[in-house]
């Protein structure tokens, strides 16, 4: 049996469904509420010390108890890819701590430790350590502060320098912190129990679990990445020596899931074609959790079997903000300028960062007008300029009859314009609603039929 699973893909409701079906495939559904145990890495880097304290030894110990309710467990360890990519403020301290080197001496044949690096004549001797070799944990505690439990044969104890001409002994605690910038403090912190391993904290117990996962433990991993280089390389490097890796999607900038909203439509008792999916993605996305709303929807405001149009798509899905996009230039390129105001504030008013976003769909479109007007310039059929643009046939054929909006001259006015624009949207965030809703006056009212720009700003 697979003691450990790493799962990985950039699609949330599909790594999540995925794991789902490890667990019932492993263990009855009756018995889960008791034997499975979900854990997000997130948690433990919370801002809140003793908040991941606390989950560190709840997770320690969930791992290395045996169950009382069955003979096995499992463990859903989520968002893999929120471990630091960068060593921890511990591992950095550590390096610290291998630099500070002690020799032994004897003084009156007692034996006695000195730091070598204050001494002006180097004792001859083998007997030589570093500081990382007195401490037996590490702890960062924020704010430039590290716990440092020393080995039990070091509290207490004198360490000898050298300062000018004169040999000094100083008590281990405030000699080392006199020698480091750091704040050191070596009484135990009061919040919580520190974890028994050096830490690394949770990164620690981490690999540990994953080179020799306990006997009665099953592992469940899942990362929501486009490339395993997101990973933690230490941890990655274990996953694929001692886990089964599955990849689920990777969606990129070009992701169309048209099977799938078909074949998860069908699930819900609904018909859709290809037109209708990929209008859908048009109009909500491409994550399939949004998706899978906008169906669940629909499965809920239509009887069972029913064909899914077009026009119940535009009637039904919901009003998300690449929804209002899509209606922004559905609206602008009918020269319906208060519908296109409307929708444009509804998006910038309180998020004036999107305007780039809302910039690019506009000038993407207007581009697409123009290829067409090109084309039916030379005198191509409606059915070859669809295939030529390669985009949802519903969408084109709508494109194509709002082109008769324009004249060709109009629409190489607005695309020259759009692309002098583009510096102006990108560096002027908080102005760029007024920016925007120049443009679209400008656009509804004809203001590029001519060939000189409009050049005066419209407020409303």
């Amino acid at each position: 049996m697979v003691q450990q699973t790493f799962i990985y893909g950039n699609q949330p409701l599909e790594l999540k469904e995925s794991v789902q079906s490890i667990i019932d495939s492993k263990m009855p559904g009756a018995d889960q509420e008791n034997s499975v145990f979900k854990y997000d890495v997130n948690d433990f880097f919370s801002s809140e010390q003793g908040k991941s304290k606390r989950l560190i030894q709840d997770f320690q110990s969930t791992c290395e108890t045996i169950p009382f309710f069955s003979s096995s467990l499992i463990i859903q360890i989520d968002n893999l890819q929120q471990i630091p990519l960068k060593k921890s403020p511990a591992e950095g301290f550590e390096k610290k701590l291998l630099e500070f080197n002690l020799v032994k001496s004897n003084i009156d044949n007692h034996e006695a430790w000195y730091d070598a690096d204050t001494l002006t004549e180097p004792i001859k001797t083998h007997h030589h350590i570093t500081g990382r070799q007195i401490v037996q944990q590490i702890l960062f505690c924020g704010n430039k502060t590290y716990f440092l439990e020393l080995i039990p044969e070091w509290k207490n104890r004198l360490v000898y320098h050298q300062a000018g001409k004169k040999i000094e002994a100083t008590d281990i605690n405030e000699y080392l912190s006199s020698r480091f910038k750091e704040k050191l403090v070596f009484k135990q912190p009061e919040e919580g129990v520190l974890p028994s391993r050096n830490t690394g904290g949770f990164v620690d117990l981490l690999k540990e679990y994953i080179q020799d996962p306990p006997s009665h433990v099953t592992f469940i991993y899942s990362a929501n990445i486009k490339n395993t280089r997101e990973i933690n390389k230490e941890i990655y490097a274990l996953l694929q020596k001692k886990a089964k890796e599955i990849k689920k999607t990777i969606a990129y900038d070009d992701f169309r899931p048209v099977a799938w909203i078909i074949e998860r439509a069908a699930q819900k008792d609904l018909q859709f074609d290809r037109t209708t999916a990929d209008l859908l993605i048009e109009m909500a996305g491409t994550e399939f959790s949004v998706l899978n709303m906008e169906l669940e929807k629909l499965s809920i405001l239509f009887p069972p079997n029913s064909k899914i149009s077009t026009e119940d798509l535009l009637s039904n899905t919901s009003h998300s903000k690449r929804f209002n996009i899509f209606r922004i230039t559905n609206y602008l390129v009918q020269k319906n300028l208060k519908s296109t105001l409307e929708s444009l504030e509804l998006i910038l008013k309180f998020h004036p960062a999107d305007s780039v976003s809302v910039f690019g769909l506009i000038s993407t479109h207007f581009r697409r007008l123009l290829k067409i007007a090109w084309m039916q310039e030379k005198g191509d059929i409606e059915k070859n300029i669809i295939l030529n643009l390669k985009i949802n046939q519903w969408v084109a054929k709508q494109t194509i009859k709002h082109t008769r909006n324009f004249t060709l001259k109009e629409l190489e006015n607005i695309v020259v314009f759009l692309s002098k624009s583009d510096l102006q949207i990108k560096y002027n965030v908080k102005d760029a609603l007024i920016i925007l809703e120049n443009i679209c006056f400008q656009i509804c009212q004809g203001g590029f039929v001519d060939n000189q720009y409009i050049s005066r700003q419209w407020v409303p």
